[in-house]
């Protein structure tokens, strides 16, 4: 598994759990992906996720 700093270089933002659900409504999961939405605009996307440690990347809206 990636370490937090090598997922950011590679993906961008990233969320641990606590802070995915203070941006994110989850809607559904099936792994390694799960489908939000982003609570500061309504956008539907999914997150891509690891399990160990469980962070959460790569943010890609799908419409409202």
């Amino acid at each position: 598994m990636m370490t937090r700093a090598g997922i950011e270089i590679e993906h961008g933002q990233v969320w641990s759990t606590d802070e995915m659900v203070m941006d994110f409504e989850v809607i559904g999961f099936l792994a390694p992906f799960c489908d939000v939405i982003r609570k500061s605009d309504g956008m539907r996307g999914t997150l891509e996720f690891q399990h160990s440690p469980r962070l959460y990347f790569r943010f890609v809206a799908s419409g409202r």
